[in-house]
């Protein structure tokens, strides 16, 4: 017992270490200055990070593709109440990494230089690692601007370091001694290491500096000027060629939300609103994922789901009758053509998807617009087990349907990839597809194909193959 209390006490002695460092090393406070409408040279990116307690914030890409547009790399276009486009007008020249990481982006979208800004969502990029090199980018130029710094110190890293150690011994410590085989100690060791050293990079952030904290004051004057003199939550982002880099740091500084809004560069995609430019027009295409109980549904399995139904429905009903008729609820005569006709309500209309999709398939062509998996249940042993779905604008209408697709199928596709599939009429279930024009995202900036962004599995439910004209 005496020892677990001193492990205790060892544990808390260093998280009173870590609150007094962590209280020590907290960001300096900043004072803003009177209204001004001088513009100090940091980009909109910095000036989110500094004003924004060293955290950066959704609008610090958008903000830097307003400062591209205002500087003349890229041009937005308002072409109408639901359409903007983004269009590269130059080389881009010398940009800033993180500059450079939102222009690859969206010129990894652009067809013929040319995206829309509600398309600036889309794309295979794994987006939560774009966002941490943005940010790290953005870190960098601030540290060597000399207005952040890490939090902890490489001396204050050292000591809470070599501090971890003892709590962590004193645990291994207690565990041995009331452990009869007295062989966790170590493994109880490394946990409480690793948990102490999780603790410490968790409150290891950036914080400000003083020079920091005068150029963060600054920039809250130029806010509190900008939100007196420029209606600026009401500018679309097109208005960046009347207001240039003003509405570019109103951006950053939280004053702009329809501008942000309208260059989604930083956010995940809408699961259910999509860009195409299928066609050769960008567009708007809204998916919808319909309930599974007769849609995506692989026709074969469907066959024995519907008899099983229809036998299940047809049994029930047939105990319920002969109680009924035991009380002279239901006369007996009826109870036989009433359970099959039950039975056959049930299992006729899946019965009959299943067999026109295994005798007759549709072949639509178009562009693959969402690959997305959602969780349908969980397997025997828990594991999550999931429904695969692929939405495919054919160009005929702006609403389509996602239909059902094998996991290995789905694992082998990309967004933006051209196809031909082979689906069932009535179930919806993709069985075959072949791909006639890659995703031009491959092989660019924006372009993920990790293991992350795949999910291989091992069973075969299709075929899919390349298409080559060579061969037609």
């Amino acid at each position: 017992m005496l020892l677990w209390l001193a492990a205790g006490a060892a544990v808390a002695l260093w998280l009173l270490l870590l609150a007094a460092l962590a209280l020590a090393t907290r960001n300096p406070d900043v004072v803003a200055a009177p209204p001004t409408g001088d513009l100090a040279p940091h980009s909109p990116a910095i000036v989110d990070l500094i004003t924004g307690h060293w955290k950066l914030c959704d609008e610090a890409p958008s903000a830097t593709l307003l400062d591209l547009a205002s500087r003349g790399v890229v041009r937005i276009e308002e072409i109408g109440p639901e359409l903007s486009l983004v269009r590269l007008r130059r080389d881009p020249g010398d940009l800033r990494p993180y500059e450079k990481l939102v222009y690859d982006h969206v010129m990894s979208l652009a067809v013929d230089g040319v995206v829309a800004t509600g398309a600036l969502a889309e794309g295979s990029r794994n987006l939560g690692r774009w966002w941490k090199s943005f940010r790290k980018k953005v870190i960098v130029e601030a540290r060597a601007l000399g207005l952040s710094r890490p939090r902890w110190s490489r001396a204050q890293a050292a000591l809470l370091t070599a501090a971890a150690a003892v709590p962590s011994l004193a645990v291994a410590v207690a565990v041995t001694m009331s452990d009869d085989e007295r062989q966790g100690g170590p493994g109880a060791a490394v946990v409480t290491f690793a948990l102490l050293l999780a603790l410490m990079g968790r409150l290891n952030g950036e914080r400000g500096t003083p020079d920091g904290a005068r150029a963060a004051g600054q920039w809250l004057g130029v806010r509190e000027h900008l939100a007196a003199t420029g209606r600026f939550a009401e500018q679309p982002a097109a208005s960046v060629t009347i207001w240039g880099r003003h509405l570019a740091y109103a951006a950053a500084l939280g004053l702009a939300p329809r501008a942000v809004a309208g260059l989604p560069v930083g956010v995940p995609a809408d699961d259910r609103r999509a860009w195409s430019d299928y066609g050769g027009m960008w567009h708007v295409v809204r998916v919808r994922y319909p309930r599974r109980m007769l849609w995506a549904r692989e026709p074969l399995p469907m066959l024995f789901y519907a008899l099983a139904a229809g036998f299940f429905a047809g049994f029930w009903t047939w105990m319920a009758l002969l109680v009924a008729s035991a009380f002279g609820l239901w006369p007996d005569t009826l109870v036989r053509p009433t359970f099959l006709a039950v039975a056959a309500v049930v299992a006729g209309v899946p019965l009959w998807y299943a067999v026109v999709d295994l005798t007759g398939k549709a072949e639509i062509e178009g562009q693959i617009v969402r690959l997305r998996r959602f969780q349908a249940g969980t397997k025997g042993n828990n594991d999550p087990k999931y429904a695969y779905w692929c939405a495919i604008d054919d160009g005929r209408a702006r609403e389509v349907k996602a239909y059902g697709i094998g996991e290995r199928l789905w694992s082998s596709l990309s967004e933006g990839e051209r196809v031909r599939a082979r689906v069932g009429r009535k179930l919806g279930w993709i069985d075959a597809i072949e791909v006639i024009e890659r995703s031009r995202l491959q092989g660019t900036a924006g372009y993920d194909d990790t293991e992350e962004h795949r999910v291989v599995a091992p069973e075969n439910l299709g075929e899919v193959r390349i298409f080559d004209p060579r061969q037609e």
